[in-house]
């Protein structure tokens, strides 16, 4: 289904109307199929319009209480939800059968990391009649059927090396320290976690990967 409908029905997440700024937030952080499907969905002039605005980065630049939270738990259901909508989502992306896709979302701290976004997320998916039965919850990640996981980091943890990531969400990411104090440059800057991530997301999915800061 598409984004709206995802949103809106009860049968997804049931949640109330969001603003148009919202839903471009959310449809650019999470269009993660080939112009080919796009097209086989939309027909031919759409969903080479839609395949052409696909995006890599987006930088959400976002006041207080505007939802940017919100939105990413979002974005990361409804790309949770596309990927279960294919037979084999590692094939589709030309990984071996069965292979892991991994999405994460890095807090600047533990608390943060528990209490926003992961906090939000599991309650969409908890409630949702279409996820039921397709996922496994634990402390810091969900496990949903085909090998998809949702991990929630932080940056005091050390990296994340070896997720097969499809999107890295870098929450909060202006909180992030700018400045390593130890004198070690691989310390854990807004910087350095933005090139480890961007890094990682560009070695594995390097067409429809994502970061959203």
């Amino acid at each position: 289904v598409d984004l709206k409908t995802f949103v809106r029905s009860p049968e997804y997440l049931g949640l109330p109307e969001l603003s148009d700024y919202q839903y471009t937030l959310i449809e650019k952080s999470s269009q993660i199929y080939k112009e080919s499907t796009l097209i086989k969905l939309f027909g031919e002039e759409e969903g080479r319009i839609r395949f052409k605005q696909t995006a890599n980065e987006v930088v959400a630049q976002l006041g207080k209480g505007s939802g940017k939270d919100y939105c990413s738990t979002i974005a990361v259901s409804y790309i949770v939800y596309l990927l279960l909508c294919l037979k084999d989502p590692a094939i589709y992306y030309g990984k071996p059968a069965g292979d892991a896709i991994d999405i994460i979302n890095v807090a600047v701290n533990a608390q943060q990391a528990k209490n926003v976004f992961f906090k939000g997320f599991k309650t969409k998916i908890e409630k949702s009649p279409w996820f039921a039965g397709k996922y496994n919850a634990k402390a810091d990640s969900v496990e949903f059927d085909k090998s998809i996981t949702v991990y929630s980091g932080h940056s005091e943890r050390e990296s994340h090396e070896g997720l097969n990531l499809l999107l890295a969400v870098l929450d909060e990411i202006s909180g992030f320290a700018s400045e390593v104090g130890t004198g070690n440059e691989q310390g854990k800057t807004a910087e350095n976690i933005y090139k480890a991530f961007r890094g990682s997301v560009d070695s594995r999915f390097p067409d429809l990967g994502k970061v959203v800061l």
